[in-house]
């Protein structure tokens, strides 16, 4: 366990150096929210949509872009594609601890880092501008439920990084699959609309997709929207990812040994 918790801060530590260019990309995400929850209030004229009342939508754009930077805005594959074509993987796979709770270790330090530079500075200028919710969880208790739909989230986001940076023993190249993880994540997981919103159809199918475990399923906890369908989901896909992930794992050793590296 020490080790898991050693590689954790490692990441979070490596990832001061870089303190003032992740503020900077702060503003640009607060400022993106602000000109998103701007457009919605535009569009709406102030008026409820559907179960949204002006003052959740906007909430829900403000947590969703907090939420984002634990789930989604993680480093790009987790540098597994970059292990594997220098070679360095090799030594990886082999040392005693399990690669997978490892690079899982190191990704939550990433997410700390996130929590504490990113997530919490933005909500509380987003408090002090009275768009985010805060009432919404505190009133209600729902705190806890919170934080474990967050955990779900944020487990689903390493998961798919890691199997997209193992992809690469079997492809040259990622950035295709990254780019595509992402453009899914902002419209299967709700950022750029409430899935609650989306035609009746389309949302019953996205609702079992594992990107709404990722920003629509904690929002929606946090503001009381959620439903024991979505609780499904998010487990199930977090237990499916992972005994995937160990599987790419076990075959990307089997690889290693056959190719000789």
């Amino acid at each position: 366990m020490e080790l898991y918790w050693v590689l954790a801060r490692s990441a979070f530590r490596k990832n001061t150096a870089y303190l003032a260019a992740h503020l900077a990309t702060n503003v640009g995400s607060l400022l993106f929210g602000l000109v998103y929850i701007a457009l919605w209030r535009a569009a709406t004229r102030g008026h409820a949509v559907g179960s949204y009342s002006a003052a959740t939508l906007a909430g829900y754009i403000a947590l969703g872009q907090t939420v984002l930077w634990l789930t989604t805005f993680l480093p790009r594959d987790l540098g597994l594609s970059a292990l594997i074509r220098s070679g360095q993987i090799a030594v990886e796979l082999i040392r005693p601890a399990g690669f997978l709770p490892r690079t899982a270790a190191s990704a939550s330090g990433e997410v700390l880092y996130n929590l504490v530079f990113r997530s919490l500075p933005m909500a509380l200028v987003f408090t002090l501008l009275g768009v985010f919710p805060l009432q919404r969880v505190a009133g209600a208790g729902r705190l806890p439920a919170f934080f474990v739909a967050l955990l779900l989230g944020v487990l689903t986001g390493i998961l798919i990084q890691y199997l997209i940076g193992l992809s690469a023993f079997w492809t040259t190249e990622t950035r295709w699959a990254r780019r595509l993880y992402f453009a899914l994540t902002m419209f299967c997981g709700g950022q750029l609309l409430p899935l609650a919103l989306m035609p009746a159809i389309l949302r019953h199918i996205l609702v079992w997709l594992p990107f709404q475990s990722m920003l629509y399923f904690p929002v929606s906890v946090w503001l009381g929207l959620a439903r024991g369908l979505q609780w499904w989901s998010a487990a199930i896909w977090t237990a499916l990812l992972w005994s995937l992930a160990a599987w790419m794992t076990r075959r990307a050793m089997r690889r290693l040994a056959v190719q000789g590296g």
